[in-house]
């Protein structure tokens, strides 16, 4: 007898569990109603708070500052993750009217359950990705660029050139010095 009352017991976890997992996912069709204006909102404050992040980069980039990267990947998935939720957002009407028996059930029952559990995923990640995307800096100074140090030649074949220039900076009567002749024949290098 205690068999049977194991294998009693067992059998009725697993009823439970079966409806259990029954009235898991057929929530995703009868609070569709609540999760579609849920999504909404959470669409808005994400549209929101990805513009804020937004202009604190450009901000930042303005002052010649480094985005990071988790910033940047951030803002990559939260732009991806509005335009999938914009587009449920804008499928929820249609989906509405395929409700029937008072918002409990779906004329199309396949469609309308695939339905309501990507708007309740969704809901669930763009709530997830809000609580990452609060960030105390967004950028840092970039690095100075490396400064290559050219080696500075003496200039041979000018060097009487040079010399008469110098004399005429060093001679005080001299006002104005001018250096004249073709394209690439030193006149800088003199300087």
């Amino acid at each position: 007898m205690v068999n049977c009352c194991s294998v009693q017991w067992s059998f009725e976890n697993f009823l439970l569990c079966g409806w259990d997992f029954i009235v898991s996912h057929a929530n995703y069709v009868w609070k569709l109603k609540q999760t579609l204006p849920a999504l909404s909102a959470a669409l808005q404050e994400m549209t929101a708070q990805r513009n804020d992040v937004r202009r604190q980069v450009d901000l930042a980039e303005q002052r010649l500052l480094k985005p990071f990267e988790q910033v940047q990947l951030w803002l990559l998935k939260a732009e991806t993750m509005i335009t999938e939720a914009q587009e449920l957002v804008s499928n929820g009407p249609q989906q509405m009217n395929n409700l029937c028996l008072g918002g409990c059930a779906s004329k199309s029952c396949l469609s309308g359950y695939k339905f309501g559990k990507k708007v309740a995923k969704m809901l669930q990640e763009i709530s997830h990705h809000k609580s990452k995307g609060a960030f105390e800096k967004v950028a840092v100074n970039q690095p100075a660029a490396s400064v290559v140090v050219r080696p500075v030649e003496q200039a041979v074949a000018l060097e009487s050139t040079i010399q008469k220039v110098w004399g005429c900076i060093v001679e005080t009567d001299v006002g104005i010095v001018g250096l004249y002749g073709l394209g690439g024949v030193g006149k800088t290098t003199i300087l």
